[in-house]
């Protein structure tokens, strides 16, 4: 066997629709179409350059709300997107300058991590591909 990519990773939602509308209004993020079961949303995925983040009923994915903590979403300019946060009320920790990146993290409402990062040098990364 041998890994060839991430297909998609999820976060766990008790409401996938209230969530990831807050996704689409704050983060700008687009999702395919809903997979619904007895009228509710239980599954979506927001299409990116290289991978897929996804919502998923949290019963379905056996980890409660607030448990996902590993989305880094990649952005050109940290500090404009942590001012356009702000702006729509959205708080955010502070910026960590580290030596590659910089970052800066927040929660959805569900309490679910997610981090914004920027990268200072794609020299490093090569197979990264920026929107």
């Amino acid at each position: 066997m041998r890994i060839k990519d991430v297909a998609f990773f999820a976060y766990p939602s008790d409401d996938v629709a209230a969530t990831r509308a807050w996704y689409e209004d704050t983060l700008g993020l687009a999702f395919a179409e809903a997979y619904v079961e007895a009228g509710v949303e239980k599954y979506n995925e927001a299409h990116l350059a290289t991978s897929c983040f996804g919502l998923m009923a949290s019963e379905w994915l056996g980890r409660p709300p607030g448990s996902g903590a590993g989305a880094f979403f990649e952005v050109d300019d940290i500090e404009a997107a942590v001012r356009e946060l702000h702006e729509k009320g959205v708080m955010t920790f502070d910026v960590f300058d580290g030596p590659v990146c910089k970052q800066a993290s927040l929660t959805d409402p569900e309490g679910n991590k997610i981090t914004l990062h920027e990268a200072k040098n794609l020299s490093i990364r090569p197979n990264l591909v920026l929107l």
